[in-house]
């Protein structure tokens, strides 16, 4: 912008008054001015700043002898002024002093060993001051790591580090500052890792010998590769220090390597502290990183410290199998629900290879064994490899070397009280056992996705126990007649999802590209739930200016050097399709093969080893049904064909994802046309995301920052338009034309047995797009299949779409069905405190206001004069609790004998307020804070959300999260300072804390606000800080792992 002095580019710049005049003269013709207007974000974040800047430069622009009185006095009425105009309470104590000074130090003279204090003070005080930060870049200068940090260490209160490796050259520079910090009682922890064997285990040792000193240590560097370098230097004082950067603890990263370390302060940068501290609290909560005990933990350090770093971790060792990882946690949680919720005993368990199918089931039933100590197991498997390994990893989760008796081929038990079995023995012996069908409480089929077969199908008939786990990681099916479900209650119980595997890094990470390959397949036809093949098919066939463009991506995202050395699996619409691009690719000078359904085994084992070695590099199949294709070894797919299934694709996907020696990453091409509107790439992305907080429109259009860890999703331009179009063209098609539609067909063919759960399952419609404008009874209505609907049509669609999509509560719907099973007549005077409470919830499900009914027993009349209401709301109540995955337990507070709220379950605020008596059914609680109180019963509501902001360029920190499952960090509101009467309050837990919290306020899918997850009552472990104060909450009953994960700041939902 050369005909202004105003540069191009992008700015957060205050329009002031200077730079008004220099916009005046910009071409607003020729240039695009983006402006927004200032809000509260941007007042606490960028206001604020602009004011300082504007102190700071008023005040060094006067001379140097200019006297106090006339900073302070000037401080002082900017004080008066915020405290007037903002309603601050207590600014008077925020006025500086008469005498103007700063306090540098206060010392006991009774417990000091030096004499002289001051020169003492001096020693110890950083170089570059307690207050500003500053940035260090190694080397000599005017200050040194080395020195900077021995002076941190004798003046700090508590020390807290994180470092990839500790060495004995860094420990030497350190050593003398360390011995006299910990003997004078104070707190060192230490996190660090053994990866790549770059630790001294001499200097570990020698560092745990310190007093008052704990050690973390996270042993598997595959998995969990932390880099992080920070010195954190907590201080009683409030004024804390921390060096961010490139420094491990060794001579050369602390005193001559070329570095880069950041120090920031508690007094400029509270923010970057705050956040540092979180973060090390949540990696010391993480059982990822676990504690160093002199004498017990150095042969494991020792042996960590000599293991082959290029070597995968794969093998769960004895430790390891210690506790269920979190991720294996939160499918026990699920089973949990399905059995003791849901009543389903039948149990399949979906999980990619590699991360511990076993190892759950083992820790399921070590569950299952405390409860009942004489049961009886069967696990049954088709390869004696699994039924040895399964054996071993039972034995070591239930801490019994003796568990188990292997029965196959070779091994005949001495008891068939806990038998790992064969599945031909076991079939070939079935006709002849003296076993009865329920003597087995426990049974674990492996691999169960061979149940099909007719030599399993007679094992899964013959025996009834308990409780049925089915174990797989591929529960595809080719046709309705394979569907494996139907052993399992019709359903899979619990599965890993794929952002979970690879987050816990025991899948490769991925990196997708989407590509546009300029093909209209808007004209294809649609059968049933796909592409027409024959068309599809034809389309690909003659197109080689489509093949050409593979080839030319390949290139740009492989690499021509790396095209003859890729294992590469290509998906094909059909066999003439996998022919035709395996004769093109073979044309253009690659090696390739073809395998189909047509292929014997001999000739897919031929193939398999010959894409091993390396022999064949692109290996083009029409579906994943052939088990020749599961080849740990591959490192690249190619999609030349759509995949309408999300579920096949994932499967598809699935086949690269097996951890190899010498593979980082898994490439994937996915060739993308212009689909037809029944084609949906949303199901797809959403779940290579996983849980997220944004829809998946706005994660698309945000770049996937969502992606786990090491993947990434690159989208072409036109993809991305593509992609977009399609996404919005699918949620447009289902409007409410086609659902009325869909409904008119359903009623012809449902046989009499017309219902919303029915329909559902027929259209594939999702539950929450049914109640947009209209209700189910609405819809109906205008399909022609009733002729009336609900007076209360109003009310079912206000509860659906602003509470119950929101509400994840077994209990809480189960009593709904209750008043619902009696039509509403209910004598409401014999209700319990609970079920009265419960009615209050209803009534503000339905109604956003009070008063529309004088009682509750005023409001079941008018309910019960609609049968229509009461037939609706059983279908709509019925389906919801169904899906119901809250693992709900007792409430643990003092208000449990008439609290309906159940521990974990996800309510509405309005159903919570409801719940505790806050709102009545004549009065709604006005309080839109975080904080809501009853003081005649001593109670406190806590609301939190864990991501505060969604405006674009906040800057608003996550304060409160989850350290660990037991430990929630909570920030008061801004007015509390210590010492007021609210800290006073819970320092001295004069009321009983219930806590309550949610990802974030709109649910990124639905629309409505999220619901809260109960977490109980909870009580105060520290507190610090003023103005906002820092609690910890020690939780009475550990939250679960569903919640965990989106309530822990380490592995945050952003």
């Amino acid at each position: 912008m050369s005909d202004t002095n105003i540069h191009t580019g992008v700015y957060e710049q205050i329009i002031n008054r200077l730079f008004k005049l220099k916009l005046n003269e910009v071409d607003a013709g020729r240039f695009y001015i983006g402006k927004k207007l200032i809000s509260k974000d941007d007042a606490v974040h960028i206001l604020s700043k602009y004011l300082q800047h504007l102190i700071e430069v008023a005040f060094a622009g006067t001379p140097d002898d200019q006297d106090a009185d006339k900073y302070t006095d000037f401080v002082n009425s900017v004080i008066k002024t915020l405290g007037r105009e903002f309603n601050v309470d207590d600014t008077e104590l925020d006025l500086i002093d008469a005498q103007k000074s700063i306090l540098t130090a206060v010392v006991d003279r009774t417990n000091c060993e030096y004499p002289d204090i001051e020169q003492h003070l001096k020693a110890i005080t950083p170089t570059t001051s307690l207050s500003r930060s500053a940035l260090f870049f190694g080397g000599k200068g005017p200050a040194d790591m080395e020195s900077e940090l021995n002076r941190e260490i004798l003046c700090a209160d508590e020390i807290c580090w994180v470092v990839s490796f500790i060495k004995t050259s860094g420990l030497n520079l350190l050593w003398n500052s360390l011995r006299k910090f910990t003997s004078e009682g104070k707190k060192l922890r230490i996190i660090t890792t053994t990866y790549t064997g770059a630790t001294d285990y001499d200097a570990m040792v020698r560092l745990a010998s310190l007093p008052n000193t704990e050690i973390k240590i996270s042993y598997d560097g595959t998995q969990d590769r932390l880099h992080a370098k920070s010195y954190i230097f907590l201080r009683n004082s409030g004024f804390h220090t921390a060096y961010i950067g490139s420094s491990n603890l060794s001579l050369y990263a602390l005193r001559d390597g070329k570095e880069w370390n950041f120090k920031a302060t508690q007094f400029e940068l509270p923010q970057v502290i705050d956040e540092v501290r979180h973060s090390f609290e949540a990696y010391w909560c993480d059982a990822t990183f676990e504690d160093f005990i002199p004498g017990v933990s150095n042969a494991r350090l020792k042996k960590a410290l000599g293991a082959d770093w290029e070597t995968p971790l794969l093998d769960f060792s004895a430790l390891d199998l210690m506790r269920a990882k979190d991720y294996q946690q939160e499918i026990l949680e699920r089973l949990d629900v399905e059995r003791n919720v849901h009543g389903h005993f039948r149990n399949l368990v979906v999980a990619a290879t590699g991360t511990g199918k076993t190892v759950i089931a083992a820790f399921d039933f070590k569950r299952f064994r405390e409860a009942h100590p004489d049961c009886r197991f069967l696990f049954v498997a088709h390869r004696q490899e699994i039924l040895r390994q399964a054996m071993l990893t039972f034995r070591i989760v239930l801490e019994d070397p003796n568990f188990g008796s292997l029965w196959d081929g070779d091994n005949e038990p001495s008891s068939y009280q806990h038998v790992f079995a064969s599945k031909d023995t076991l079939r070939n012996r079935l006709d002849h056992l003296q076993l009865t069908e329920d003597f087995y409480d426990y049974m674990v089929v492996d691999e169960v996705h061979h149940v099909v077969a007719p030599t399993y199908v007679k094992l899964m008939t013959h025996f009834k126990p308990q409780i049925l786990l089915g174990l797989t990681a591929t529960p595809e099916r080719t046709n309705e007649q394979e569907d494996i479900t139907v052993f399992f209650d019709g359903h899979i119980s619990a599965e890993i999802r794929l952002p979970a595997a690879l987050n816990a890094g025991l899948l490769a990470p991925f990196h997708y590209y989407g590509i546009p390959d300029n093909v209209d397949l808007t004209e294809v036809k649609w059968s049933g739930h796909g592409y027409d093949i024959s068309e599809l098919s034809r389309v690909y066939t003659q197109n080689d200016f489509r093949t050409g463009l593979i080839l030319k991506k390949m290139q740009e995202y492989i690499g021509n050097g790396q095209l003859n050395k890729v294992r590469a699996l290509c998906f094909c619409v059909n066999k003439e399709h996998a022919r035709y691009m395996n004769a093109k690719f073979t044309l253009a000078g690659l090696r390739t093969d073809v395998l189909t359904s047509d292929d014997d085994h001999h000739h897919r084992t031929l193939v398999k080893k010959q894409l091993q070695a390396g022999k064949i590099n692109y290996l083009f199949v029409v579906d994943l049904f052939n088990e020749g294709v599961d080849i740990p070894e591959i490192d690249t797919i190619l999609f030349l064909r759509p995949t309408e299934s999300a579920t096949v694709f994932l499967q598809q996907f699935g086949r690269g994802l097996r951890l190899h020696k010498g593979k980082d990453h898994l490439t994937v091409l996915d060739f993308v046309g212009h689909s037809r509107a029944e084609f949906s790439y949303k199901d797809r992305f959403e779940a290579l995301i996983g849980r997220h907080s944004r829809n998946i429109r706005e994660e698309i259009e945000g770049g996937f920052t969502n992606a786990p860890f090491g993947c990434k999703i690159v989208l072409e331009e036109k993809a991305k338009e593509e992609i977009l179009a399609n996404i919005d063209g699918y949620l447009r098609s289902l409007n409410r034309s086609r659902i009325i539609k869909e409904i008119a067909a359903y009623h012809q063919v449902c046989h009499g047995s017309f219902s919303l759960k029915g329909f559902l399952a027929y259209s594939h419609i999702p539950f929450h797009k049914i109640y947009g404008a209209l209700t189910w009874g609405e819809m109906c209505q205008k399909a022609g299949v009733r002729s009336e609907v609900s007076a209360h049509a109003e009310q079912i669609k206000f509860a659906v779409n602003k509470k119950w999509l929101a509400t994840d509560s077994f209990s809480y719907f189960t009593q709904l069905l209750q008043f619902v099973a009696s039509g509403f007549r209910c004598d409401t005077r014999t209700f319990s405190e609970q079920q009265r409470r419960s009615a209050v919830m209803l009534y503000y499900d339905l109604y956003d206001k009070a008063g529309h009914y004088a009682s509750i027993e005023e409001m079941f009349r008018d309910l019960a004069s609609d049968p229509l209401f009461i037939q609706e709301l059983h279908e709509v109540v019925d389906y919801l609790r169904d899906r119901c995955s809250a693992p709900e337990k007792a409430d643990n507070s003092v208000y449990q004998a008439w609290n309906p709220l159940r521990l974990h379950g996800v309510y509405s605020k309005a159903q919570i307020q409801a719940a505790l008596g806050l709102s009545t059914i004549e009065r709604k609680s006005p309080s839109r804070e975080g904080v809501e109180r009853l003081k005649d019963i001593k109670l406190e509501a806590m609301y939190v959300d864990i991501i505060k902001k969604r405006e674009e360029g906040s800057m608003t920190a996550y304060r409160d999260y989850a350290q660990n499952r037991e430990f929630f960090h909570w920030e008061t509101q801004n007015r509390v300072r210590e010492g007021s009467r609210e800290a006073e309050a819970y320092r001295n837990g004069e009321n009983n804390m219930l806590l309550f919290v949610r990802q974030q306020v709109e649910h990124p899918d639905y629309g409505c606000r999220m619901g809260f997850t109960y977490l109980g009552q909870v009580t105060m472990k520290s507190i610090e800080g003023s103005k906002p104060m820092q609690i910890v909450w020690h939780l009475n009953t550990p939250m679960s792992e569903a919640t965990y994960a989106f309530a822990s700041q380490y592995k945050a939902i952003g």
